[in-house]
């Protein structure tokens, strides 16, 4: 049974290990968080040491806070190349895995498959209307994405 607590919509974590699985971390990390990065959490009448709670939505907030932050931190050209190489090797897998799909027998993994590479078709499609791509990994993307729509549609997929 969880100690969490719902007060109206608030969630409210007791324990450092509570807390620390909500953020999918150990219990030191979060710890040490609280010292050095302010991660949001209250102790019970005020004490520095014994119980600690926290909400979620603070955790959220912080956590967000954080990821805007290290984000800044990349210039936007760095952020494109990084993109750009999500990209294509995405693009990679999913020609993988309509590749296994149209080798596979067994009907239940075939749906699966098909299902992986769409998924990632799809994706990448939202993906790259906001990724600056030079023009060798813009023809290199277009031709891997055309190959991949062409697999899809002959596995029964429709766009």
């Amino acid at each position: 049974m969880s100690s969490k607590k719902t007060r109206g919509r608030l969630e409210i974590l007791t324990g450092w290990k509570e807390i620390a699985s909500y953020l999918r971390m150990g219990v030191r990390s979060v710890q040490r968080y609280e010292r050095e990065l302010s991660l949001p959490i209250h102790r019970l009448n005020g004490k520095s040491t014994g119980s600690v709670i926290a909400t979620k939505a603070e955790l959220d907030s912080w956590v967000t806070a954080r990821l805007r932050s290290r984000l800044k931190r990349f210039p936007a050209e760095q952020m494109h190349r990084i993109g750009a190489q999500f990209l294509q090797i995405d693009s990679e897998i999913a020609l993988t895995f309509s590749g296994l799909a149209l080798e596979e027998r067994v009907e239940e993994k075939k749906g699966r498959r098909i299902q992986s590479a769409r998924r990632a078709y799809d994706t990448i499609m939202k993906l790259r209307k906001n990724i600056v791509l030079t023009d060798a990994e813009r023809t290199k993307l277009d031709a891997d994405l055309q190959r991949l729509k062409s697999e899809l549609e002959s596995l029964g997929e429709t766009f």
